[in-house]
C-alpha cells in the first residue's frame, strides 16, 4: 500500500491524504460505520425491488424481453411478496441510517450496551417527530407519520438526526456525575431529551406544512422547464449527482414537458417516415439514456473500474454484490456499499463522468451524429442498452453509449485506486476522535 502511494501523482496523494482526515473524523467515521451496517439490508430490499420491477411487473424490461407472463406462475403472489420486502427494508432505511449513526457516535464514549441503544432509540423518536402528519397534530386527531420520508431519499436527514441526537447523548455520558445513581441520570438525562426533541419537531409542524425531508427535497429541485441547452442539462446533472452524493436517493427534480415532450417524439416517428423528432434534445434524450448508465452518476463505469483494480479486495466482493442491480440501473447498493455518499475522492468522478456524457450526447445530437432516442424505455433496461433501443436499433447510438461508458471508467479508474489507498490506510491505523 505504501508503495503504490509513492507512485502516485501528487493530486493522487492529496487526495488520499484528504480523504484519510476525513474519514478518520468521529462524525464520518460513525457515518460509514452505519452504512456499512445497513449495507446487507439495503442490497436485500434492492434485488427484491429490482426483480419485482423488472421481471414481474409490465412495464419491466425482462418481463416483456423474456416474455416471463407466459412461464412464471403466481405473478401477483410474487409481486406481493418482494413489494413487501423492499418495502420493509428500503422504506426504513432512514430509520436504520439515524439509529446506526447515533449509536456508533455513543459507542466509544462508554462501554455500556444499554447507552448505545438507548441513543439510536432516541434517534429514531426524534427523526418519526419530524415526519409526522401536520392536519393529525394541529387537529388534535390520532397522530399519522409520514412513512414515505422515511426510505433512500430520507438518509441525508437520517444522518443529521443522528449526528444531532449521538453527539448530544455523548455530551450528556461525559458530564453524568459518577456519585449520583445512574438510574435516576439516565432516566432525568433521557427524558429531557425526548421532551427537548419532541419540542424541535411540534416546533417545525407548528410552523412548516411539509416534513423535514420534504423541504430539503423542496429545496433541491431546480427551476427547470425546458431542458434544451446545454447549460441547463449540465446544471440539472450536477444537481442529481449532488444530491445522490449527499444521500438523497431515488428522483430529484422534476422537469416540466418532459412527458408531453416523450410523447410527441413518439408519434412523429410512428405517424412519419423516417426519423425525424420534434423534441431531439431533452432530459430524457440526453440524460436519462446516457449519462445513467447504472444509475445516476454512471455507476455502471465505476463497477467495471472496480473490477479493474486489482489490489483492494474488499471493493471487489462488494462491486460483485452490487453486480446485479447496478446492471438494472439500481444504485442504491453500490453507493452505500463502498460508499460513495460522503467520499471526498469518489465526489469528483462521480460528478465529472456524467457531465462529459451530457456533453458528449447533446454535441452528437445537436450535429445529428446519432438519432434522438424517441422509443419508450422499460424499467430495468441495461443501461448499456437504452440508446440502442430507444432509437430502433441505431449502432451509432450504441456506439456512443459504449464510447462514454469506456471513458467514464477511464475517469473512475485512478479515483478508484486512491480510494483504495486512503480505505487500507484508515483501516489499519488509529481513528481520531
Amino acid at each position: 500500500m505504501v508503495a503504490m502511494a509513492e507512485q502516485t501523482s501528487s493530486f493522487g496523494r492529496h487526495l488520499i491524504g484528504f480523504e484519510i482526515q476525513f474519514r478518520r473524523n468521529r462524525q464520518i467515521t460513525a457515518i460509514y460505520h452505519a452504512l456499512r451496517l445497513i449495507f446487507p439490508v439495503i442490497l436485500v430490499g434492492t434485488l427484491a425491488d429490482f426483480i419485482n420491477q423488472t421481471w414481474l411487473q409490465r412495464s419491466g424490461y425482462y418481463y416483456q424481453t423474456l416474455h416471463v407472463a407466459k412461464w412464471a406462475f403466481q405473478l401477483k403472489l410474487l409481486r406481493q411478496y418482494l413489494g413487501l420486502l423492499s418495502a420493509g427494508t428500503l422504506g426504513l432505511t432512514a430509520i436504520l441510517v439515524t439509529f446506526a449513526v447515533s449509536f456508533y457516535l455513543v459507542a466509544p464514549a462508554t462501554p455500556l450496551i444499554v447507552d448505545r441503544l438507548m441513543a439510536g432509540i432516541i434517534a429514531i423518536i426524534a427523526l418519526k417527530s419530524l415526519n409526522v402528519n401536520r392536519q393529525s397534530v394541529l387537529g388534535n386527531h390520532s397522530v399519522q407519520w409520514l412513512s414515505n420520508n422515511l426510505g433512500l431519499s430520507g438518509i441525508l436527514v437520517g444522518v443529521l438526526v443522528g449526528l444531532l441526537v449521538g453527539n448530544g447523548y455523548r455530551w450528556l455520558i461525559d458530564h453524568q456525575d459518577p456519585d449520583h445513581k445512574r438510574l435516576e441520570q439516565t432516566v432525568g438525562g433521557i427524558g429531557l431529551w425526548l421532551i427537548v426533541l419532541n419540542g424541535l419537531g411540534f416546533l417545525w409542524v407548528s410552523t412548516q406544512t411539509v416534513s423535514l425531508n420534504a423541504a430539503l427535497l423542496t429545496l433541491s429541485q431546480w427551476p427547470f422547464q425546458l431542458p434544451h441547452t446545454l447549460g441547463t442539462l449540465l446544471g440539472f446533472g450536477l444537481l442529481t449527482g449532488t444530491c445522490q452524493w449527499f444521500g438523497i436517493l431515488g428522483p430529484i427534480a422534476s422537469v416540466g414537458g418532459q412527458s408531453i415532450e416523450a410523447a410527441q417524439n413518439l408519434a412523429a416517428v410512428l405517424d412519419r417516415s423516417g426519423w425525424h423528432v420534434p423534441h431531439p434534445v431533452t432530459l430524457h434524450t440526453v440524460v436519462d439514456v446516457y449519462a445513467t448508465s447504472g444509475g445516476p452518476g454512471m455507476v455502471l463505469a465505476l463497477l467495471l473500474a472496480i473490477f479493474l483494480v486489482q489490489h483492494h479486495a474488499r471493493q471487489r466482493r462488494v462491486g460483485w454484490y452490487c453486480l446485479i442491480p447496478t446492471l438494472g440501473n439500481f444504485n442504491a447498493p453500490l453507493l452505500m456499499g463502498l460508499p460513495v455518499i460522503f467520499s471526498p475522492i469518489l465526489f469528483l468522478p462521480f460528478i465529472l463522468a456524467p457531465l462529459l456524457c451530457i456533453t458528449l450526447s447533446w454535441a452528437c445530437l445537436v450535429l445529428h451524429w446519432v438519432p434522438a432516442a424517441a422509443y419508450p424505455l422499460a424499467n430495468g433496461t441495461p443501461g448499456i442498452l437504452q440508446a440502442y433501443l430507444g432509437t430502433g436499433g441505431s449502432l451509432a447510438a450504441l456506439g456512443l453509449s459504449v464510447v462514454e461508458l469506456l471513458l467514464s471508467t477511464a475517469i473512475y479508474y485512478p479515483f478508484v485506486k486512491w480510494a483504495g489507498i486512503a480505505e487500507e490506510a484508515v483501516t489499519h491505523e488509529p481513528t481520531i476522535s
